[in-house]
């Protein structure tokens, strides 16, 4: 949509630059508004400037009220789920569908889910650790070693919740979105 000030305008930019990184598009309609399930049918604009191989999960909300039945199907190459989030409804098939969809089983037991944000505290502990290294073995520093060992630990201790930053704050509210 057309920004009405500056604020919003950025706003809007950030959304699209995390849709652009994103794994999964929900895009969530109201089922007593429409009853197109094809998001090219509901919003033609927003879909035509997604990228092209971006999948798209359809969910259509407010079973309770439409009637509709609940599950899960396929329509035009897009997913589509029938739920009612007030009743709850229909939410574990969406669940279930988002993890087989990025190549999670159903039912793991001891399995690993990363998070965007943990793939890069362990991406930025790595090169902490690399150059620590570097500092090591090209200037003996220990000093220097010390410090990105330090800055290694605190990229981890993200991960494993014992260090809360501002910057963290900020990375997770800013993967939000919250349009009209």
């Amino acid at each position: 949509r057309d920004a009405s000030d500056e604020v919003e305008r950025i706003g809007i930019e950030r959304a699209w630059q995390e849709i652009e990184q994103a794994d999964r598009v929900l895009f969530m309609v109201d089922g007593t508004t429409t009853d197109a399930v094809d998001p090219a049918d509901i919003w033609p604009d927003f879909i035509a400037r997604l990228p092209a191989k971006l999948p798209i999960t359809v969910v259509r909300n407010k079973a309770d009220i439409t009637g509709e039945t609940l599950g899960l199907s396929e329509v035009n190459g897009h997913s589509l789920v029938r739920l009612s989030a007030r009743t709850g409804e229909g939410v574990d098939v969406l669940r279930n569908h988002l993890k087989q969809s990025m190549g999670f089983e159903t039912n793991m037991e001891g399995g690993f889910l990363a998070r965007r944000r943990h793939l890069q505290a362990l991406a930025e502990a790595a090169e902490h650790l690399e150059q620590g290294k570097a500092q090591l073995l090209g200037a003996w520093a220990g000093e220097l070693l010390a410090e990105e060992l330090r800055l290694a630990q605190q990229n981890l201790s993200e991960i494993t919740g014992e260090f809360t930053s501002d910057d963290l704050l900020g990375r997770i509210f800013s993967s939000f979105c919250i349009g009209k």
